[in-house]
């Protein structure tokens, strides 16, 4: 019993950043001054194969999982549902979220969206349920080069720009914005998370890093 406890505890946690996640992307679509160099290319490849956002979010999803397990990043089996889930609740929360006008706002809205959806990033660490595959990536190839994830994140996020641009995405002031928020927010949030222990994660191991990044979850 306490196991089947313990086991729903950490798929609610998951979930709730998976929730947490999507709503904060969704918040950044709508200020609408540019997305992420990730999803630059998702729009591209939305644009170039015609598939719906939910289903390029998909691909590209099972794409990063499949890189996250070559370096391992830490897949499980939220891992692999992260991708599908996170597309069905994009194409469920984006119709409920107006657009956010006048460009204080919208800039503000960015930089929220960006901080928060690292927040859900974090809880989905936390919960030991299976890192997204962006992530476990990150994670992955923050142990291999011993390097911070903060620097190895940002390495990631330009090459995702480069590769949106070249795919005919437009990039934005909330793509710059995005890029420099995002690593760093992460970090932020894991360790913040780590020094509280999150009661509701209790399933959680944890494993060092780098000595600024105290602890992950694996």
């Amino acid at each position: 019993i306490f196991v089947m406890n313990q086991f729903f505890s950490r798929a609610g946690v998951f979930l709730l950043g998976l929730i947490i996640s999507c709503t904060a992307y969704c918040l950044k679509v709508r200020a609408d001054i540019g997305l992420g160099p990730l999803f630059l290319v998702q729009v591209a490849l939305e644009g170039n194969l015609g598939l719906s956002a939910g289903t390029t979010a998909m691909v590209i999803g099972l794409v990063l999982v499949a890189m996250s397990a070559i370096v391992r990043g830490g897949v499980g089996i939220g891992t692999l549902l992260a991708p599908i889930l996170g597309g069905i609740i994009i194409d469920l929360a984006l119709p409920l979220i107006p657009t956010v006008h006048g460009l204080a706002l919208q800039v503000a809205a960015c930089a929220f969206g960006t901080v928060v959806m690292m927040l859900g990033g974090a809880f989905i660490t936390q919960a030991n349920f299976g890192v997204g595959g962006m992530d476990g990536l990150m994670r992955g190839l923050s142990r291999k080069t011993d390097a911070p994830l903060g620097h190895v994140r940002l390495a990631m996020e330009a090459s995702l720009l480069l590769c949106g641009l070249l795919l005919g995405s437009k990039a934005g002031i909330g793509t710059i914005i995005t890029a420099l928020l995002v690593g760093h927010s992460y970090q932020f949030w894991i360790r913040l998370l780590s020094q509280e222990k999150v009661p509701f994660a209790t399933g959680a191991s944890t494993a060092a890093i780098k000595p600024e990044v105290p602890v992950l979850a694996n």
